[in-house]
């Protein structure tokens, strides 16, 4: 079995689906739910900059300013300021957390990779469902023809769950 990720999806079945047309959007993350000051869970998007900057929080901990600019920010060619929006957007939205590292600011994601990947399914569980009998079969067509194995995983653990 390969490397897994959010959700006990491996990462070529993470990058299937996240990629796929039609069903799935190119935001694979956009929908996620977070906790605003009153209590109430708007959703909120996350972009695939926030994205790439979650998953290194997840990989490697807490980080710098500066270092999340080197791991996600320089390799992409954007700038110090880029990043530091990023992570100040994360930081509204509850996603990291923050605290003072000397003049920069050390930030360290506030939620596990399976509680995102169990909001994120919420949201689209949500949205599939809005799509009527019609719109659900065709979304379990498209997923089953993406990885069988993927979905039958699921059915399994949805069993389980029961």
């Amino acid at each position: 079995a390969g490397m897994t990720i959010g959700a006990g999806l491996d990462v070529r079945t993470h990058a299937k689906l996240r990629d796929a047309p039609g069903m799935f959007r190119e935001d694979w993350y956009a929908g996620t739910m977070t906790k605003q000051r009153d209590g109430s869970e708007p959703k909120s998007s996350v972009g695939e900059l926030e994205a790439s900057v979650l998953e290194m929080l997840w990989d490697s901990g807490e980080l710098s300013t500066p270092a999340v600019h080197e791991l996600v920010g320089k390799p992409r060619g954007l700038a110090y300021t880029t990043i530091l929006t990023v992570l100040q957007r994360l930081h509204r939205k509850r996603l990291v957390t923050r605290r003072e590292q000397g003049k920069s600011h050390a930030y360290a994601a506030a939620i596990s990779r399976t509680a995102f990947a169990e909001r994120r399914a919420q949201s689209l569980a949500s949205e599939v469902m809005a799509l009527g009998p019609a719109g659900m079969a065709a979304f379990l067509a498209e997923a089953t023809r993406l990885d069988p194995e993927a979905v039958e995983l699921a059915r399994r653990e949805l069993a389980e769950r029961e």
